[in-house]
């Protein structure tokens, strides 16, 4: 009997959904998963008269989301946002109702997938279910508020509707970064200095300062990136091992060989060791 044919209700309706939900990893898996596969497989966990977990669900979605382009499917992000809509549009009492986790999966794909419209339509109605956000949701929506070139916007997301107990460093970075490479790192030292003022949770780490000293080499501005990475290290980050080669790297690019030096004899007093 084949795997897709429909069994008896009485007997293993919740281990049909199950074979559906591994069938569906296999070809994941496997590289294997064609969209239309996906649909049909999908559409027939939405048929099952016991609906799929919420977190098998979730658990789909994640994968989904992290799978790299494969031959058979080019953009998973974007199949997990056809998946869950056709999910929404089932109309079924039976399809699993989303949660937190899985809004969360779903902005994060509409910014992999260069669709951040949908990311904000999403956070909206997000927002109509009164289920409470966390912060990785709000680094979602400042990602694809970014993409739309609409930074000033994400900061004042950020700075002024977010709780204050939720923006940490991963959610100032994305900012951050979105400053330097629309070459406004001015703006990006400014928030980096805010960060530093607030401490705690607040507190820039090695990769924000990385992120801004960065932008600062690309704009031909070598100084302010060598006065913040002394000014990085009077705030008691100490740099990586990365950060020392990036630096050491942009200055030579840049000719400036005796602040590369000063640079490179820093990172040996620290006992920072090529990997």
């Amino acid at each position: 009997m084949s795997r897709l044919q429909p069994r008896s209700f009485s007997s293993s309706v919740p281990s049909r959904a199950n074979e559906l939900l591994s069938e569906f990893h296999h070809h994941l898996g496997s590289g294997t998963l064609w969209p239309e596969l996906a649909r049909q497989l999908f559409d027939q966990m939405l048929r099952q008269p016991v609906p799929v977990s919420v977190r098998a669900l979730n658990g789909l979605f994640a994968a989904l989301a992290r799978a790299p382009p494969s031959t058979a499917c080019t953009n998973a992000p974007a199949l997990v946002i056809d998946l869950f809509n056709r999910m929404a549009q089932a109309g079924r009492r039976q399809v699993t109702a989303p949660t937190i986790y899985t809004y969360s999966i779903l902005i994060e794909c509409c910014h992999r997938a260069c669709r951040p419209d949908l990311g904000l339509a999403f956070f909206g109605r997000l927002l109509q279910t009164g289920i409470t956000t966390d912060v990785i949701t709000y680094s979602s929506l400042l990602k694809c508020l970014c993409d739309m070139k609409r930074t000033e916007e994400a900061l004042g997301v950020l700075l002024h509707r977010m709780p204050n107990d939720l923006p940490n460093v991963i959610s100032y970075s994305v900012i951050l970064k979105s400053f330097c490479d629309s070459g406004r790192s001015h703006l990006a030292l400014d928030l980096l200095r805010m960060m530093a003022e607030k401490g705690s949770d607040h507190s820039p780490s090695v990769v924000s300062y990385s992120v801004v000293i960065d932008g600062f080499f690309k704009e031909g501005e070598i100084s302010k990136a060598c006065d913040l990475f002394h000014e990085m290290m009077q705030q008691g980050v100490v740099p990586d091992v990365v950060m020392y080669t990036s630096i050491i790297n942009a200055l030579c690019k840049a000719r400036a060989m005796d602040k590369a030096e000063v640079v490179l004899r820093s990172m040996v007093h620290n006992g920072v060791q090529l990997a």
